[in-house]
Order: C-alpha cells, then sequence, then structure tokens
C-alpha cells in the first residue's frame, strides 16, 4: 500500500470539516513551479497537470479560501485575521504558469505569489535541472560511466525508468557551488554526446508581463537559482538583490519577498535579506504559519498530485484539506528529519 493510498484513507476517517472553520489566524502558503497540459510526462516533473491545479483552485474556491498571494496571506496573519489564508506561490517564473496556471486562477478570482529567476529569464537559459535532465535524454551513449559521478556503478540510459533512475541520482549531486555545477553538467554532456542545450521554457518578459497586468504579485527568486549555502555573503546579495532589480526593471512592480533556490538558506542568506530590506522570504519546509511567524522563514508545503489526488487519480477534497491543514506533517517528520 502506497503513502498516497494510506493519507487517502486517514483523510476518510476525519470529520468533512473546512478550512475556513473559526479559530486562530493562521496561514497556508502553496508552492507550485509547473503546470503541465494533461498527459505531459516529462523526465523532470516538477509540477502538476492543469486538470489537477484547476480543481485544487476550484475546491478552495467552493470552501470560501480562492487562494491569495504571500503578502496578502501575511497581512491577514498579522491582522490577526481569524480562519485559515491559503496563499498560492510559484517558483521559477516558467511560461506555462501563464499559459495554464494564470487563467484557473482568474476564473475563481484568486492571486498568487510568482518568484522569477530572473537572470535566467534575461539570459534565455535553461535551469540546470532542465539541461541535466536534457542530457539525459538525449544522450547518444547507454550509459553514465561510474567514474564520472562518483557512483560504484554505470547509469543505464536505455530506458524511461533507467534515465529516472539515473536523474534520481545526479540531482544531488549538482548540490554544490554554480562554478563546480556547471562544470559537471559540461563534462556529462560531453561524455555522452549530448546535441545542442536544453530549450528555455521560462516566460519571457513579454510572457511574464501579464501576470502584472493580471494583478498578481511578482517575487525574486535570486539571478541563477544558485544553493545559496554554496556561495559567500557577496554573491548571496547580488543574485537576490540583482534578480529585486531585474524584475523591477523589466515588468515594474518591485518584488518584495523572496524564495530561497531549492529551499537552501543559512544565517549569512537571513542577514543578506534583512540587510536589503525585503519583506518576506519563504522555505520549502512544510507547515502552518501562525502570527509571529518569523517572515524570512515562513513555512511552505507542496501541494502535488501524490497529495491531493486519490486512488483513482482524481482530486480528493477531504485530502487535499487534510493535507493543507497539516493532518499528515507528523507521519512525515521522521523521514524529513533522516534526510
Amino acid at each position: 500500500m502506497t503513502g498516497r493510498t494510506v493519507r487517502w484513507m486517514l483523510s476518510l476517517l476525519r470529520p468533512p470539516g473546512t478550512l475556513r472553520d473559526a479559530g486562530a489566524a493562521r496561514l497556508t502558503i502553496v508552492r507550485h513551479h509547473r503546470v503541465y497540459a494533461d498527459g505531459e510526462r516529462p523526465l523532470y516533473r516538477l509540477g502538476v497537470s492543469e486538470s489537477v491545479f484547476a480543481a485544487q483552485v476550484e475546491v478552495l474556491a467552493r470552501e470560501g479560501l480562492a487562494p491569495v498571494t504571500v503578502s496578502e496571506g501575511l497581512a491577514r496573519l498579522a491582522a490577526g485575521r481569524p480562519g485559515h489564508t491559503i496563499a498560492m506561490s510559484f517558483d521559477d517564473g516558467y511560461a506555462d504558469n501563464v499559459w495554464r496556471a494564470l487563467p484557473r486562477l482568474q476564473a475563481v478570482g484568486g492571486h498568487a505569489t510568482f518568484y522569477l529567476t530572473a537572470g535566467l529569464m534575461e539570459e534565455r537559459r535553461a535551469p540546470w535541472w532542465d539541461e541535466l535532465a536534457h542530457a539525459l535524454e538525449r544522450a547518444r551513449e547507454p550509459h553514465v560511466p561510474a567514474a564520472l559521478w562518483n557512483g560504484d556503478r554505470d547509469l543505464p540510459l536505455a530506458t524511461a525508468a533507467g534515465r529516472r533512475a539515473a536523474l534520481a541520482q545526479l540531482v544531488p549531486r549538482m548540490r554544490v557551488a554554480p562554478a563546480e555545477r556547471d562544470r559537471r553538467l559540461a563534462a556529462l554532456r560531453l561524455r555522452l554526446g549530448v546535441p545542442g542545450a536544453a530549450e528555455c521554457e521560462l516566460a519571457s518578459w513579454d510572457v511574464a508581463q501579464a501576470l502584472v497586468r493580471a494583478g498578481m504579485e511578482l517575487g525574486a527568486h535570486t539571478l541563477s537559482h544558485p544553493h545559496l549555502t554554496t556561495v559567500d555573503a557577496d554573491e548571496q546579495a547580488r543574485e537576490i538583490a540583482g534578480s529585486v532589480e531585474l524584475v523591477e526593471r523589466r515588468l515594474g512592480p518591485r518584488p518584495t519577498g523572496l524564495a530561497y533556490p531549492g529551499g537552501d538558506y543559512d544565517a549569512t542568506t537571513l542577514a543578506v535579506v534583512a540587510r536589503l530590506g525585503l519583506g518576506h522570504a519563504v522555505t520549502t519546509r512544510a507547515g502552518v504559519n501562525a502570527p509571529g511567524a518569523p517572515v524570512y522563514e515562513l513555512l511552505r508545503r507542496g501541494l502535488s498530485e501524490g497529495a491531493c489526488t486519490g486512488p483513482s487519480g482524481r482530486l480528493s477534497r477531504r485530502l487535499t484539506l487534510a493535507e493543507l491543514g497539516g493532518a499528515f506533517d507528523r507521519l512525515r517528520a521522521p523521514r524529513e528529519a533522516a534526510s
């Protein structure tokens, strides 16, 4: 029995209440990245299908919880507004956020915060994880040699399952300083005989302008998406401040919030963010934010298809609301502590 099935069964045992029930002020920030066309199955799947996303926001709207921006959610929290608020966020700045997520949000009167990787958008350069997936999918060699990834075995690439397994092994190897990460990617591409570079699927500035016209909030997500703890304070400041300034220059509104790339930050990062005077920063740690939550370490939870759909593959209202309310956080805690 899968973890998804267990959570779905447990959700059926919970009272069929709503997150909107009266109580202390609290804020759940949902984290998304991409919204794929139904049936689209990329090697590195970093999001949900359009039909699932549509069902998510429709359920929230029916519950009286149409999503708001992170800044609006924080304002409600600071004011002590009773009950639960759901804020929606998207990381990276993919064009499908505009093509697929934005219309679904508008249909229910919802809003979201979009954290943009401004330097990659400016240069029309694919993020490193898309470059990695591209290399494995376009490889002219049948395997990744063990010596290339300091592993104990070659990684076969002949099948889709093999490529997924190779990706799972290689992604953690890219959690290094940007120069070393780029060196590793270049060595991999050369060894595998990969033709061409990955297409940049991030939004162009013209496309992203639709978010501004729709009244969405813009946030910063650095210039090039480094793991911030792998670079020094000056480089962290350059990446963060540069993203804020570039988004403002290209789109107009000045971002006041930041999403830490990969959820990676440390005390140096917190000091940089405070010095730059940002209004908030979001992590990738799951949880519900209460009044007084540290604004530079806001909790944020993913809402993947595995977190909201039942065994039939259709969205489950009870499971979705249970996940958003943190019903299963304790079940995950031991695993997260060990990771």
